[in-house]
């Protein structure tokens, strides 16, 4: 889903903001992404493109190609009322200008400085996360909250580390509503939240140092390596099998989207398969590209957006993988095409790979259901979907393929890769470096 701009300013929107961007002019045709619409109500007026503010931003473009940002500048309880505009050379300065402003007036309105709490010092922080992928917004808000509720009232120059160190306690101590521990990397993250929100707090003078930084962290239980779930693969080199990929793939086979289960099994994401769109997929040479990621947003809606990372911009040679996936996916497209001719304007063009009998994208949690579905259908363990990856990276470590290859193929970059599925790889690696440098001649 696409995050609103509404006409909350006082400017006139130009009658072809449909097909221009007010702001710069630059033509839209059929492009989507990164463009925010501008609403009067319900009502589309027109669409701003990604490189200028959104029409509901208190910042314009102006010819130079720098940025004006006029922004209320009028404290709580002021009969007059005052302005703070600068111009500024890029969006992201005027963006911060804007944040910043806003801050101090509430800071002058009433919250004063050594008032600043923990929540709104939270609060002012991801205000300057411009760049935030809906996602990550969420899980951050997410992270606040166990810290919101014990140290949200804190006045940021009262926190001390002997807080937080309490912060971490209660969270394992039973810190959720149900009673039960937050987990080490819920604790983690949470901390380090609170930390980024400390150092601009630092920055501005506001405390001397980051409280947060002088706590040491629970150890990062997370599993690694082959304690990770995942089907077990037989053999080495080219005797390498994972039968319970097999007999899965045996059964995926008959399912409706058959084609879909087989890109699973190339290692794509369940959001890399869901935002999957017919116009990614080249079937003359049998490959995807993975252009963007569709993912549950706040447990009802979705999102559809850039990839996770610039790793998992890749394209996958599916057919090269899983022979016959061409095949699959063809009977999957003409399934479709029969579904839209029978339900005629009832049904919803929406050209994605993986989509209902209505035509409309498939609810990724339902695609992770139907997995476990066909887990049990197949009798193999029921494993997470994304475990599944972690059964491709064991098989293609068995099979020789090196890890910097094997991180392509996944979307992971050799670093997490390494991290992730060969943690204890310094060691051989100590070893077979020693031995190639023993086993040199050696002059004479």
């Amino acid at each position: 889903m696409t995050s609103t701009s509404h006409t909350g300013n006082r400017r006139k929107v130009p009658d072809d903001a449909l097909k221009l961007c007010p702001s710069c002019r630059e033509p839209r045709g059929n492009r989507r992404q990164g463009w925010e619409p501008i609403y009067r109500g319900d009502e589309v007026l027109g669409y701003t493109c990604p490189a200028c503010p959104t029409w509901a931003e208190p910042i314009r473009r102006i010819e130079s190609g720098r940025f004006v940002a006029v922004v209320d500048a009028t404290p709580r309880g002021a009969t007059k009322r005052k302005q703070a505009k600068k111009t500024l050379e890029t969006l992201d300065e005027a963006r911060q200008f804007v944040a910043e402003v806003r801050t101090e007036v509430a800071e002058r309105g009433g919250l004063s400085v050594r008032e600043l709490t923990v929540e709104k010092a939270l609060e002012n922080w991801l205000e300057t996360r411009t760049k935030l992928r809906p996602p990550t917004h969420r899980n951050y808000k997410a992270q606040f909250k166990p810290l919101v509720a014990v140290l949200g009232d804190k006045p940021v120059r009262q926190l001390k580390a002997s807080h937080v160190e309490a912060l971490i306690a209660s969270m394992l101590n039973g810190g959720k509503r149900n009673g039960k521990p937050f987990g080490i990397w819920a604790i983690r993250a949470t901390v380090n939240r609170l930390s980024q929100a400390l150092d601009r707090c630092v920055r501005d003078g506001i405390v001397p140092q980051n409280v947060a930084r002088l706590v040491e962290l629970p150890g990062d239980e997370r599993l690694r390596g082959e304690a990770l779930e995942h089907w077990v693969t037989d053999g080495h080199g080219p005797d390498a099998r994972c039968h319970d990929l097999d007999r899965f793939r045996e059964v995926a086979d008959e399912h409706r989207d058959a084609g879909a289960w087989r890109l699973t099994l190339c290692g794509m994401t369940r959001a890399d398969v869901m935002g999957l769109r017919w116009s990614d997929i080249d079937l003359d040479a049998g490959t995807a590209t993975v252009r963007q990621g569709r993912v549950i947003l706040d447990g009802k809606d979705d999102y559809t957006g850039e990839t996770k990372s610039a790793q998992r911009k890749r394209t996958v040679p599916f057919e090269t993988i899983e022979s016959g996936t061409v095949g699959l996916l063809r009977r999957m497209k003409a399934r479709q095409a029969e579904g839209k001719l029978g339900a005629g304007s009832a049904y919803v063009d929406s050209g994605y790979v993986v989509v209902n009998e209505a035509g409309e994208p498939l609810r990724p949690e339902l695609y992770s259901d139907r997995f476990r579905s066909l887990c049990r259908k197949a009798g193999v363990p029921v494993i997470n979907l994304h475990s599944v990856r972690h059964t491709l990276a064991f098989m293609l470590h068995r099979l020789g393929v090196t890890p910097g290859d094997a991180a392509a193929l996944l979307g992971h970059t050799v670093q997490v890769h390494l991290a992730t599925y060969l943690p204890e790889s310094g060691a051989s690696g100590i070893a077979a470096a020693a031995a190639a440098l023993g086993g040199r001649a050696v002059a004479v």
